[in-house]
This record gives C-alpha cells, structure tokens and sequence, in this order.
C-alpha cells in the first residue's frame, strides 16, 4: 500500500519510481505562453483555470481585497487552525497559479482589469452579469470589446434566462437539475447531492474543453468569443437530459429516486461487506455468470428468475439480500479481486483513505508530493490526465494572497507552430464535409477527423464534445455486437429496435456511424485506413483490448505518425489496478465519491445512474484537445492515457486534502457543504409530494435575512455566527423543514431570492421541459430523427457567441457506411456489397 496520512514515502519523498508530476513531464506544459485571467471565488471558475493551469497556461488569478477567494476560508487547515494561507480547498483549486488583488470599487482597478484583458487569451470567470456589471464588463460586448478573448463564464443557471441573477450556489444548482429527484436518495426523504460540488466541477471541466476549442479555433472562427457555461445546465442536459426527457416528451413517462441503485436491471447496486462496502454491478449474462462463480455459485443464483438482467431488476428486493449475506463475509478488495478474476466488473468503494494508501495511485503518479507554504510537504493530486507530451515539470505553489502585481510575463519564445491550423494533414487527407459546409466551417474544430471506438456512454460523449464544435466524428460500431446503449429502453414509438433508443440518440448526438465487425481481419484494415485520413481515434476499452484488434498505438501511429490517440479506461493504462473492469456506476467507487455520497451518519448511497460516463466524455475530449494543441506546436502526436477513475477523483479533492492534513476520513454528508462553510445549507420539504426546496445561507447576513423571513422565532437566538450556527446544525434544518412544509416550492424560492437568500426549487424529470428557465435557455429541443419521428433531445448546453452549434440527433447504426467507404477510402459499389455480405460492413 502507499503512504499513511502526513507519512513520506522515502529520502526523496516520493512513491518509489514516480516523479513528482507524474510521466511525460516537459519544462513549460503544452499551453506555455497562454494568459488566462481568472476573476471570481469558489470553485468553477477556480477548478476550469487550474486545469489549463496544470497544463502550462499563465493563470492570473485576480481576488477581492476583501479576504480574496471564498475558499481561503473554507479549509480544510492543518489541525483545523484557520488560515487563509492554509486552506486544503485553496490549494487544490489553485495550484500553478498567481494572484493578484483588485476591487471592482476603484475606478483605476476596473481599468487595469481591462488592460489584462486585452493582452489575455482566455478569461475565466464565474461572477453573475450583475457581478460582470461592477467591473464595467457587459456580456453582451466582450466579444466585440476584446475580439480576440475567448471568455468562459461560469455560473450556476447562466448568463440569460430568468434566474441568471438570482444568488445561486452549486446545491441549489445541482438540485434544479432533477438529478438528486431522480438518482440518489430515498422515496420520501430530501433528495440527495453527491457529497461535492458536482455541477461547478462538471461545468468546469467542460468550461475547459469548450474554451480550449474556441482558443485552438480562433482564426477559423473570426476570433474570441463569449462562452455562456450554466454548471446547472450541463448536468441537466448532458447527465439526467440525456437519459430521461426523451422518454418523459414521449410518453409523459418519468422515474424517480429508489434509493437501492439502478432500477431498470440488477444487480447494481452498493452493499456493505466485512470493512466497508462495495459496488456490485453484472449486467451482461457473462457478468453475472461471473458474479455467480466468485460467490461459489449458490443454489439460489441458477434459478430462472435471475437470467436476464431486467428481470433482476424487478426482484432486486428478493436478490439483494442474497448477494449481501455473502459480501457481509468478504472485505471489500477480497471481493473486487475475485469478482474481477471472473469478469464481473465489481469494485470496492474507496474512502479518501483507501485512495492515498494506494500503490496503484502512487505508482502512475496520479497522486504526488508537494510542498506549499503553510501546509509543507504533503500528498495531492495530480493533473487528470497523463499526457505522453506535454505535461509541465514543477507547477508553482498555490499563490498567497496578492502575492503578484497585477501583470502579465513575458510570453517567452514566440508560438511558432508547425501547422496553420489544428489539422496537420497533408494535401492526400481528404477535407472533411464540415470544411466544405457554409454553415459549419466556422466551428473551431472544422477540418478535424475523429474516429472513436468508444463503447456505450463515455467514449461517444467524448466525441460528441468534439462533434458539436464542427469535428466529423464516426463511431465504429456492428451489428455482430450492439453497443449496449442501442439495447436500453426506451425506444421511440416502443418499438425495441436499437436505432430507437431515446437515451442513445441523445447521449450520441454529435457522432456519425460507420459499421466495421472488427472481428474480421478486413474490418480491422478498413479501421486502420480510416484512421490514416483522421486526427483523432479514441477508446474507452480496458488496457490491450485495442492492441488484441491490432489497433493500438504502435499499429496506428504506424499508418498515421500525428495520430493524437486517446484512451479512457476505467482504472489507466498502467498500474496493479489497470486491469479492472469498469462501469460509469462503479466508477463512482474507485475514485471515492460514492464513500461521501449519502445521508448523514449513514453507510454511502448509491447514484442510480452513471456520472462518470458524460463527465468523463468531457474530460477525455479536453484531453484530446491538449494533444492536439501539443500536435499544432511540434508536430508531433501522441498517446493520451485518461484514466477515468483520476479524472472523478478531483471531485473529492477537497475532501482528500482533509485527509493528507489531518488524516480525517470523510463520510456521506447529506446535502450539507461539503466543508462546512455554509449553515444552513441543505434541502426542505414543501407543499405537495415530493416537492422540496434548496436553501443555502453563506454568511451571517445571509443569516440575517433568512430570520426576518422566518418572523424571528424564538430559535433562531444566538445563532448569529456560522461557528454558532455549526453546532446546531441538525436543529436548524429541524425548524426549517416544518417551516418550509408550509410553502409552495416555486413561491418560496422566490420569495428567499427577493430577500437575498440563495434557494431554488428542486425539480424532477417532469419540470424540465416546462421549466421557465430552461426553456428560455432552449436547453432541450425537437428534432427529426433519421428515421424521420419527432424526439426531444438536450440542445448546446454550453452558448457560444460566435460558434452556432446545430445538434442532431444520434446516428442510426452505419449511418455513414456510404461517406465513408465510397468517399473516404474509395471503395467501389460492388466492393462495399461484398464486404456487406462477407458481414465485415455488418
């Protein structure tokens, strides 16, 4: 096992063999000499810049002179002794990063924040347009005040609609998604947020690849542009939109929350075991057949009952209990092994501890040692992803408040790139259809190839990142083996066809299809030529799948040498835990969100659906875009390793800084802060079922108004610090839960907003369409599918200002056998029917 909580690893205080950044370390990091000026306080804004942070980019933080970032604050501290120098959170999110200090109250600060603007190339920022407004910044004019500036705002419902000014914080936006109503939590009880800041990571990460497109897109596009990220938005459309609105537009039909795990099949679900618990997942017959074996295969397993994976999913209440009277017998990395070993992708439920003992972690250098000033040498996570090429050497410490003048460095050697464009083809590549399209030749990754091998969610949200911003993506696929997705209910008009499935035809949309058995030799050489004429191939199987097939890295980069390749498996491609199978549910295990996902004092709640999936589509895209960033400077491709399980890690960032610090282990929190710094915070009942409300006050005069609207109860006495209100917490959300009851969810909110209090409805799969907000964002939208019915899919979830992005529906399988055998590789009609009828096109 690795390190103990504060303990070295060695004279050099690093894992045996592990630099201190991790593999593919360079000087200065693929985006040296980008400026990016960062403005705002909590975690979006903070957590999109520390990714181009961590990857070479100039990041100016720009903080209040008022205490600066609200994290600073937060903690966790070193022995639980506040300081704004030593707070856990800060570090994590800032990282590699500078600050200074300026307030939008000095006419003379409001000017030099222009004058960085206007030598910056990307401006993150996460202020409200009330916010923007103090600082003489207009959304409306930025693109046209700085045309060259890629702006990336981050916010909780937006920059336009009718809640973009109301005072949000990440609760009140996750839970205005509908996903905490329908995937995690108990029928009757408050719905439940993960236990972090799941829409300001979410949105983040995605703020980063979309601003990373814009900025490699620049010239293409005619310049800079305004990104309007809404982090409720995202999840809304990408995670729960994705599974559920097309089925609720259909047919009015909706699901909620069950509490026990996946409820369409089974098993999928956590359970407890000998010293924690585990996520126990077999959907395919070959997984259960596995999950048979390594419980000894019991009596009671071979019954009819449990053959197929949806009819489990009706008994789960007869079949949970069996499978947990033997995992109560098992610890929980005695079970992963020999589940694993029997092809059944179970995995352990990991805390904050489990993570910093593991040798896995250590040994690929996803978790490292650092030293920062207040804190001294201490374990933190790495950067998500492992580039080949690219990765800077020593970021710079968390900065100390207004430790830097409000400048920027000198950019150093001049961008010199080896291509004009982020396609570094030659003349025999054939241009891509986007190229040649009047209307989609602007989107800034017009001209790029994609071919993704990617399986069920994760690897086609990948490429639909890359396809909505104008690449022509084709998904490989056959019919020899559907993708599972095509297999998942429900389907349009209720025919079980896998061209029908509402969830896939949103989950996919941005990918074309192209059929390739790649069972057959000849399909693996069409594959092949394919990717010779492409930019980018990705792959979510696990490590030697692709090799297996003779497309791995050395086969590809073989027929095309600046192939950016990435992988995306669930644990990397290096490791003792590299050869775990994965599922986007159990994901949510090995990277510790689950162990703080629950009710308070409770054992961990499992979410009923896979996060991991679009999010970490959106991280391996932004991974593909590094690369090819690196590719636009050298010429160079490489081999991406985007382990899925590091990229969900950051969302316990803060909770694993707890650990390094002070060795404190965290637990499912319910719907309270995830570090304590807002009380109240946390999800009330209203009038009406399964009606709630999230409420959020982030400071004492937040306090204060909450009790004027209360009608200042005797209770609410000597509550008036947040140390006060702290201790008293289970009693506050007591009061406040028989006072809310009384109120209609919507007016309430209101209400609250009127007086300044952070609070929002908590919707459910049936508010989304209908909801004035989303509606006005046009979040979700109508479509002709190819086959020609009418389905409502989600929309851009991120508004660009220069790029229009049109979203069609997902492909029906080989929908463009054609463009690409007779176009692309030039097949003949006669030669493509053969290959039909020797089911290699199949």
């Amino acid at each position: 096992m690795g390190p103990r909580a504060g303990e070295g690893t060695g004279a050099s205080g690093e894992a045996p063999g592990v630099s201190g950044d991790g593999p593919g370390a360079s000087a200065d990091g693929v985006l040296a000499g980008r400026r990016v000026l960062e403005l705002g306080s909590g975690v979006s804004a903070a957590f999109c810049a520390r990714l181009l942070a961590d990857y070479g980019a100039d990041v100016l933080k720009v903080e209040s002179r008022e205490g600066g970032d609200e994290t600073r604050r937060w903690g966790p501290f070193p022995g639980d002794r506040p300081d704004p120098e030593a707070s856990g959170s800060f570090v994590f999110l800032n990282t590699g990063k500078r600050s200074a200090t300026l307030s939008p109250d000095h006419a003379g600060d409001r000017a030099r924040l222009a004058a960085l603007l206007a030598e910056a190339d990307l401006f993150v920022v996460n202020e409200c347009p009330a916010g923007l407004r103090a600082w003489d910044l207009d959304p409306a004019t930025l693109a046209e005040r700085f045309p060259r500036l890629v702006t990336i705002a981050l916010t909780p419902f937006g920059l336009s609609g009718p809640y973009a000014d109301w005072n949000a914080h990440d609760l009140n936006a996750y839970h205005l998604t509908a996903c905490g109503s329908r995937y995690c939590g108990r029928p009757g009880e408050p719905p439940l947020e993960q236990g972090t800041f799941s829409t300001e990571f979410f949105g983040g990460f995605a703020g980063a690849a979309w601003g990373l497109a814009a900025l490699l897109g620049r010239e293409r596009a005619g310049g800079g542009q305004l990104l309007d990220v809404a982090c409720a938005e995202v999840v809304a459309a990408l995670f729960v939109g994705a599974q559920n609105i097309g089925a609720f537009a259909q047919d009015g039909r909706y699901e909620k929350r069950s509490g026990r795990g996946m409820s369409l099949a089974a098993p999928a679900t956590i359970l407890p075991c000998a010293d924690g618990h585990v996520w126990i997942i077999a959907l395919e017959t070959a997984q259960w057949h596995g999950l048979r074996r390594a419980m000894g295969d019991p009596e009671w397993a071979r019954v009819e009952l449990f053959d197929d994976m949806f009819e489990r999913g009706r008994n789960a209440d007869v079949l949970y209990p069996l499978i947990e009277a033997w995992t109560r017998q098992h610890s929980k990395h005695e079970i992963m092994a020999r589940c694993q070993a029997e092809g059944c992708p179970a995995t352990a439920v990991f805390t904050t501890a489990d993570l910093g003992g593991s040798e896995h972690l250590w040994q690929r250098g996803a978790l490292v040692r650092r030293d920062q000033p207040g804190l001294g040498r201490h374990a933190a996570l790495a950067p998500p992803v492992r580039l080949g090429d690219g990765l800077p050497r020593s970021p710079r410490p968390a900065p100390s408040l207004g430790a830097h003048d409000a400048i920027w460095k000198p950019r150093g050697e001049p961008d010199r790139p080896r291509a004009s464009s982020t396609r570094s083809g030659g003349a025999s590549v054939p241009p891509t259809r986007r190229e040649r399209d009047a209307d989609a030749r602007h989107l800034p990754l017009a001209g790029l190839r994609v071919v993704n091998f990617g399986w069920a969610w994760a690897g086609p949200a990948a490429g639909q990142v890359l396809g909505l911003l104008g690449a022509e993506v084709y998904k490989v696929e056959t019919r020899a083996r559907i993708d599972i997705n095509r297999t998942l209910p429900p389907f349009a008009g209720g025919q079980a066809d896998p061209d029908r499935s509402l969830q896939n035809h949103a989950g996919w949309a941005g990918n074309g299809s192209v059929r390739l058995n790649l069972r057959k030799p000849e399909a693996r050489e069409l594959a092949r030529r394919l990717v010779a004429l492409s930019d980018v191939a990705i792959e979510n199987f696990g490590p030697g799948v692709m090799a297996k097939l003779e497309l791995g890295w050395e086969r590809l980069r073989a027929v095309r040498p600046d192939l950016v390749f990435v992988s995306m498996p669930g644990a990397g491609l290096t490791g003792p835990l590299s050869h775990l199978r994965t599922y986007g549910n159990s994901l949510g295990g090995i990277s510790g969100i689950d162990q703080i996902t629950g009710y308070a004092g409770e054992g961990p709640m499992p979410m009923e659906n896979a996060f991991a999936d679009p999010y970490c589509g959106v991280a391996a895209a932004f991974a593909a875009l590094l690369a090819l960033e690196q590719r636009r400077r050298t010429g160079r491709g490489q081999h991406v390793d985007c382990s899925q399980q590091e990229c969900l890690m950051q969302l316990v960032g803060p909770h694993f800084a707890d650990w390094a610090l002070n060795g404190r282990v965290a637990g499912p929190i319910g719907n309270r802060h995830p570090l304590g710094a807002a009380v109240p915070h946390g999800v009330f009942p209203c009038r009406g079922e399964d009606r709630w409300i999230s409420l959020v006050v982030e400071d004492d005069e937040g306090w204060r108004a909450l009790v004027r609207e209360l009608g200042t109860p005797d209770w609410t006495r000597g509550l008036d610090t947040l140390a006060k209100r702290r201790e008293r917490i289970d009693a506050i959300h007591a009061h406040l839960a028989i006072w809310t009851a009384d109120h209609d969810d919507r007016a309430l909110a209101l209400r609250l907003q009127r007086a300044g209090i952070a609070a929002a409805p908590v919707l459910d799969v049936s508010d989304l369409l209908s909801d004035p907000h989303y509606r006005a964002r046009g979040t979700f939208i109508e479509v002709t599918h190819p086959l020609g019915f009418r389905e409502t899919i989600y929309g851009a979830y991120v508004k660009a200002s220069r790029s229009r992005v049109e979203v069609r529906p997902g492909p029906t399988i080989g929908q463009d056998d054609e463009v690409v055998f007779r176009e692309l590789l030039g097949l003949s009609t006669r030669r493509l029917q053969e290959l039909i009828e020797q089911e290699v096109v199949y």
